[in-house]
């Protein structure tokens, strides 16, 4: 009797010392996956919020019947393949004067990103010698991720050419940058 005893308590012991163990892997498990979904701090993320999109429109959709402008039916068919999900887009508030007064002359720096969480990108707007230079950064680690691709919705030409040329040139008329400036 004193044999079967110590077997379950001896069982009972090894139990508990697996499922302590268990319980701390778990435990340490849960910290990492907290951790790993508290992203990282973009430049960005203590801009001004000045246009945002929940869902962002199927190809083929029309979102001048809606209230949307020509900017955004242009982003719409641009960007939908890519299926980026809703947007935010920021402003670097050292300019943000300039952009509320639809102004088109920005200092050298870092002017305006849009970001789209769902797949992970951020489209970045600096100006260098007066003139703006597009990019498409990782929100995750803001290294490029542009693609070198012509007519790439996430080639930097892609924006460049809706940004100064598209609609009249009505951006380059902005300093650039669009959003709900019209």
């Amino acid at each position: 009797m004193k044999k079967i005893f110590l077997s379950a308590l001896a069982a009972v012991m090894i139990l508990a010392v697996m499922t302590g163990s268990s319980f701390a892997a778990e435990k340490k498990g849960a910290k990492a996956a907290a951790s790993a979904e508290k992203a990282p701090a973009n430049y960005w993320d203590k801009w001004t919020k000045t246009i945002s999109l929940d869902i962002f429109p199927d190809c083929g959709i029309n979102v001048l019947g809606a209230g949307g402008d020509d900017v955004l039916q242009q982003t719409v068919d641009t960007y939908c393949a890519v299926k980026p999900g809703g947007y935010i887009g920021y402003v670097n508030p050292k300019v943000m004067d300039i952009y509320k007064k639809k102004g088109n002359k920005y200092p050298d720096g870092k002017l305006a990103v849009l970001v789209f969480k769902k797949i992970g990108a951020a489209f970045t707007t600096d100006i260098v010698n007066g003139q703006p230079v597009y990019d498409v950064v990782a929100i995750a680690d803001g290294k490029s991720i542009a693609s070198k691709e012509a007519k790439h919705p996430l080639n930097p030409a892609t924006c460049a050419t809706c940004h100064l040329t598209a609609q009249k040139g009505v951006c380059a008329k902005l300093g650039f940058v669009c959003g709900n400036r019209m």
